[in-house]
């Protein structure tokens, strides 16, 4: 979770990327896997767990009873419903929600295992949590950026927390890890910027890139690397 009004004010807006953005190669499928797939598994009273600007909300609030927003410092619309500050613990009851939400949150919690004893206190036998986190991205919210993690890693310490994993999938494969490391490179690498020239090649890139690499990633998937894992688990 972001420590700062300035992380949370700086992260997605709403529900939506496009080819012109550099995100799209990572951002196209987790979205797509949040209308599609995790949207079954909620149901009850849901807690988004490091909600940032809940731009979620427009894709779960009209399938679950509640949806309360909690992260650690207010955002700039007023929204977050737990503003947690430098407390570890949720003020909310045991077994009290259905759901927890988190999503692109995991990279940025720096006791991982405390975070995850929360998320299970605080559901029901039989809930859910749906977790996506990155495989491997560059740093972002720096300094506030601690984990890269495998399948494997997840799903140990969910099983720690009492998780079992029912769903796995993943924001493709190496040729979008590849695709995005290169438009990270174009956007933050070292430029000398020509006016006009520069924008136009800029955002040629980025179309250009989305459109190959997400294109060779359906032709090809080599499933061993992904920018992004997304997972649904089951509260024992």
């Amino acid at each position: 979770m972001g420590s700062t009004p300035d992380l949370i004010a700086g992260r997605l807006q709403k529900p939506e990327t496009s080819l012109m953005k550099r995100d799209y190669l990572v951002m196209e499928p987790l979205l797509d896997w949040l209308r599609q797939i995790a949207v079954q598994y909620a149901s009850g009273r849901l807690l988004d767990y490091g909600c940032g600007n809940k731009p979620y909300y427009a894709l779960f609030h009209d399938k679950v009873e509640s949806y309360t927003g909690a992260d650690l410092t207010q955002n700039i619309a007023q929204e977050v419903d737990i503003v947690l500050g430098n407390a570890t613990r949720l003020p909310v009851e045991d077994a009290s929600f259905s759901t927890v939400l988190s999503t692109q949150v995991f990279e940025h919690v720096a006791e991982p295992d405390q975070y995850l004893s929360e998320a299970s206190r605080i559901l029901r036998p039989g809930g859910h949590l749906i977790l996506t986190c990155p495989g491997s991205y560059m740093l972002h919210e720096e300094p506030h950026d601690y984990f890269r993690y495998t399948i494997y890693g997840l799903k140990h310490l969910l099983d720690k927390h009492g998780f079992d994993a029912v769903r796995v999938d993943q924001a493709g494969g190496a040729w979008r890890l590849i695709g995005q490391t290169f438009l990270n490179q174009v956007a933050f690498g070292r430029r000398y910027k020509i006016p006009i020239v520069s924008d136009v090649a800029y955002y040629g890139w980025i179309l250009f890139s989305n459109l190959f690499f997400a294109a060779l990633d359906r032709i090809n998937l080599n499933a061993k690397d992904t920018v992004n894992y997304m997972l649904i688990a089951r509260k024992r």
